[in-house]
């Protein structure tokens, strides 16, 4: 039996519980997905009918959608923990506990290289994880669109949302991965690994997110100030305020006024000329899922390409 196949067989024994844990984390979210999208979106959906067709809401009385957004918005915040939970996981146990305990150092007398120790460790949960979280991706969207009425559900812009609806949380969880294993490879040791895994982990994924909206050209939308702002509420928004007769944009000033006249009058004082808004609309949500997706697989590559230099540096 090849080296290669007694480390693939050993990688599983030793991380089968993480497997079985993984497995039921996908089910029981998938699970409950289908269930919000066909019983309880079907549910909302015929008690909104029925309140769109009372003549008066007053005689209608109070009307309960069901739980479809409550279960709905419960899984969106489990999907966006997934690839904490993959981070302490791969943090504790992926390479640090075997270094920690020195069976990996056992493994590379036995005729395994280092290089293809952290390969194999590498490789196999990468795919786990890919497979898993894409199929959840995958349900989530199809829950998030089966209720009729939109305000059933947030807007596709809200952060939870917008993540678990695409590929950024498949490339969050082997980012996780890959900074596990990196982690376990510096540290060494299990508690302070699974510890900087986790954090490096929530940074990364708030630097992506903070990065998102400028990775892709946006809109800039400009109204007359009656109109109010255009576009407001309705993408991933950058940056609104006021346009000035010179073409420059700033800060619109504060007005406490209840009536727009009065405000005009005071945005005109200050050289206004009306509104602006810079944002990304809905058709812009595959481009801004694509290139955050991009951006948090070149990290993974260069953690992963950092991960067997480190290693071979260690090693020799």
């Amino acid at each position: 039996m090849s080296s290669l196949s007694v480390s693939t067989r050993w990688t599983f024994r030793l991380h089968r519980w993480a497997l079985i844990v993984w497995g039921a984390l996908v089910v029981a979210i998938g699970g409950l997905l289908l269930w919000a999208a066909g019983p309880l979106a079907a549910q909302a959906d015929r008690v909104w009918r029925r309140l769109e067709a009372c003549p008066d809401l007053d005689m209608c009385g109070t009307v309960d959608m069901g739980p479809y957004a409550t279960t709905y918005l419960l899984l969106t915040y489990a999907m966006t923990l997934l690839p904490f939970v993959v981070a302490a996981w791969a943090g504790a146990t992926l390479t640090a506990r075997e270094l920690e305990s020195g069976t990996a150092l056992t493994a590379w007398t036995q005729g395994v290289s280092p290089v293809r120790w952290l390969a194999v460790r590498m490789a196999m949960p990468a795919v786990v994880l890919a497979v898993g979280a894409s199929l959840l991706v995958v349900v989530h969207r199809s829950a998030w669109g089966a209720a009729e009425d939109p305000g059933h559900r947030p807007p596709w812009w809200q952060p939870f949302t917008f993540h678990a609806n695409g590929p950024t949380t498949v490339a969050a969880c082997l980012a996780a991965l890959a900074v596990g294993a990196l982690t376990g490879i510096l540290v060494s040791r299990t508690l302070p690994a699974l510890g900087i895994t986790v954090g490096a982990t929530a940074l990364l994924f708030a630097a992506a997110h903070w990065l998102m909206p400028y990775l892709w050209p946006s809109v800039t939308e400009v109204s007359r100030f009656q109109d109010g702002y255009r576009g407001l509420y309705t993408g991933v928004e950058i940056s609104h305020g006021m346009t000035t007769r010179s073409g420059t944009r700033v800060p619109t000033p504060e007005c406490d006024a209840r009536s727009m006249d009065v405000c005009r009058r005071i945005y005109e004082q200050h050289d206004g000329t009306g509104f602006y808004t810079t944002f990304h609309p809905a058709s812009h949500f595959w481009p801004l899922q694509l290139t955050t997706t991009a951006l948090l697989l070149l990290v993974t590559a260069l953690l992963t390409a950092a991960s067997f230099v480190v290693l071979r540096r260690r090693t020799g």
